[in-house]
């Protein structure tokens, strides 16, 4: 990756249509503005009243919705992937929740105080090993209206919310209309006859953690899934390194609840194919389905650790230890979107936002999501291309700063620092300790949060940028 990978992060929008250029023309320089300093309020990152007042405006205005602004970004995501190269395409919901009176919109309120949404997102992201975040490509906000509150909620309200998996790759499909080769990525909550059947129609492929034991055909004999994986040999055994895991927040329903270490770990992997028998309960019209199965379970494992095992679905070819290889790491590389919900959450502070209704909430979640997948960018970046020049992901100016900051403090960085110092000497400013070992994202955005304010200031004082 080089800095002309990184393009200005209102690129995103650059292509929207929203009635009125004008609107256009204002969007774009408040998203650039919101990007220099994610973590801060909006008027303090706006940098004048005026700026403050035109950002309130537009993002309270009826006649612009957050679809306007979601699905531009989602093209400018789907541009953004290789050509012919296979691109993740990584389904999960988290909870996004608000306190404080000033929420005066009680189509979405929890509580007295306390007003939330299901955000059921869809971001991309690179298959080729580098888990580089492209950017998000649909989004559903899932509504529990409040008893009284108005039906005309720009939320969705479902009956059965586990809808939300289907409508969202459908969405997804429909946008990118076979110009980039998918790979729908889902958890145990995305396992679902009708959602693989509806998957398989527009041609695209998925992998996804199958949480039942279902029903297969095997001949003209009826099993079980579990009982046919019973006999099924080794196809090859890997270790990997497994990420930390914290408990899983509450609001999602999801299996994963337990949180584990960060750990080396043994895999078997088993392999085979199957058809599956269509539940009496779907809605699908095919009577059956046919997926590869990847059976992934953990051997030696610790004292006290729980095993890992996953029983993955596929559309994928499973015809040699490579392609078994890549299904694996693919269903690895899900966590990404658990660090994208952490970046706009803690990186972009958004459930500290402070606006008064729902529509202004989500107009506010789609300006900053494409700030989201920069932040997330530059953090996997410092992890897999750590040697890279800092000029990659920082201006002159910037590492500048950087240097004196941390003279002052008696910590010195390099003249020509690599991406992996320079992150490091930000996170620093907000607070990170090396015994800590990984930068969170709370550090981080403290740090860019500081570095830019030190910018502000020294522009003020300086018309050059200095010569390093």
């Amino acid at each position: 990756m080089t800095v002309t990978d990184l393009p200005p992060v209102s690129n995103a929008f650059a292509h929207a249509k929203l009635g009125d250029r004008r609107r256009l023309r204002r969007l774009l320089p408040m998203v650039e503005q919101l990007a220099e300093n994610p973590t801060a309020s909006f008027p303090k990152a706006l940098k004048s009243t005026a700026a403050s007042e035109a950002f309130y405006r537009f993002v309270s205005n009826g006649q612009v919705s957050w679809r306007q602004l979601v699905d531009p970004m989602a093209e400018d995501s789907l541009r953004r992937a290789t050509s012919g190269a296979p691109t993740l395409a990584i389904h999960d919901s988290t909870l996004c929740q608000f306190h404080g009176e000033e929420i005066r919109d009680g189509t979405f309120r929890t509580s007295a105080d306390t007003c939330g949404f299901l955000a059921h997102v869809c971001l991309g992201v690179a298959a080729d090993g580098s888990r580089r975040p492209l950017g998000v490509l649909g989004m559903i906000p899932v509504v529990r209206p409040a008893a009284g509150a108005s039906p005309d909620s720009p939320g969705v309200v479902y009956k059965n919310e586990s809808q939300r998996w289907i409508d969202l790759a459908n969405q997804v499909s429909e946008l990118n209309h076979d110009r980039v080769r998918l790979i729908h990525m889902m958890d145990s909550e995305g396992d679902s006859f009708d959602l693989m059947s509806a998957i398989v129609l527009p041609g695209d492929d998925f992998v996804i953690r199958l949480h039942q034991d279902r029903r297969v055909l095997d001949g003209n004999i009826v099993d079980k899934l579990g009982a046919m994986l019973t006999g099924a040999a080794i196809r090859l055994v890997r270790s990997v390194r497994l990420s930390r895991r914290r408990k899983q927040e509450k609001g999602v329903a999801t299996k994963r609840n337990t949180s584990r270490d960060e750990r080396d770990a043994k895999l078997e992997l088993r392999t085979t194919t199957v058809t599956l028998l269509r539940p009496q309960s779907a809605a699908s019209r095919d009577p059956y389905l046919t997926v590869n199965i990847v059976h992934v379970v953990e051997v030696d494992v610790p004292a006290g650790e729980e095993p890992v095992e996953w029983l993955l679905a596929t559309t994928l070819p499973i015809d040699n230890a490579n392609d078994v290889e890549f299904i694996v790491d693919s269903y690895r590389t899900r966590w990404v979107i658990e660090e994208w919900f952490k970046a706009l959450k803690t990186g972009c502070a958004y459930e500290d936002r402070q606006l008064e209704s729902l529509d202004s909430l989500l107009m506010a979640f789609a300006m900053l999501a494409p700030i989201a997948t920069r932040l997330l960018e530059l953090r996997t970046l410092g992890r897999t291309e750590p040697n890279l020049p800092a000029e990659t992901v920082l201006t002159a100016t910037e590492i500048f700063l950087l240097r004196k900051a941390h003279k002052v403090i008696g910590r010195l960085i390099p003249k020509n620092p690599t991406v992996a110092e320079a992150m490091y000497a930000v996170a620093r400013l907000g607070g990170f300790l090396p015994s800590n070992k990984v930068a969170g994202w709370q550090v981080l955005g403290r740090g860019f949060a500081d570095l830019q304010q030190m910018v502000l200031v020294y522009n003020m004082l300086q018309d050059e940028v200095p010569e390093m």
